[in-house]
């Protein structure tokens, strides 16, 4: 393994980060450290990194060795929502937010996508694509549906041809 480095374990945070579905604000607390700085520091497009006692909290939570986390990019596992299920089912604050709905770019990239009313249409208009998601969190708030959509890399968008201010999805 090779030495630290801040910017690698920064990498693997948010990489994991995206793959648990948990909130901003959840993640954030559970780290112990504001929604606003993971924010800022989460960007990939800046230079602000985290100091070691959040990457330690976070290797400790995704359950990765810290050296391994901080020394080369890994790769969350598919199932990485599951397994934290099981391993924090004892500590009541991380099972709660671990078990409560997912962050909607979570919905979007892990089920979304593997939908098979999703997959089966051509086009989807973003109605029907919230009628879909509801199947599986019925009391979902649709907080910028559209802008995550839009930000997914699985996802395609394009105007709808006849209805103004309207896109249209699918898989892409």
């Amino acid at each position: 393994m090779g030495t630290y480095d801040a910017n690698i374990a920064k990498i693997n945070i948010v990489n994991y980060f995206r793959k648990c579905g948990l909130t901003i604000d959840a993640f954030a607390n559970i780290i112990g450290i504001s929604d606003r700085w993971f924010k800022s520091v989460s960007s990939l497009k800046n230079d602000y990194v985290f100091d070691v006692d959040t990457v330690i909290k976070a290797a400790s939570f995704f359950s990765v060795e810290f050296r391994k986390f901080t020394s080369s990019t890994c790769v969350p596992p598919d199932n990485l929502r599951e397994l934290l299920q099981k391993k924090h089912a004892k500590n009541l604050e991380f099972s709660k937010a671990l078990n409560d709905t997912p962050s909607l770019p979570f919905i979007i990239d892990n089920i979304l996508i593997h939908d098979a009313n999703f997959l089966n249409e051509p086009e989807l208009e973003l109605k029907h694509i919230k009628a879909i998601i509801r199947t599986y969190y019925p009391k979902i708030n649709f907080s910028n549906l559209s802008i995550t959509i839009q930000n997914s890399g699985f996802i395609k968008h394009w105007p709808h041809p006849t209805k103004k201010n309207t896109n249209l999805y699918a898989k892409k």
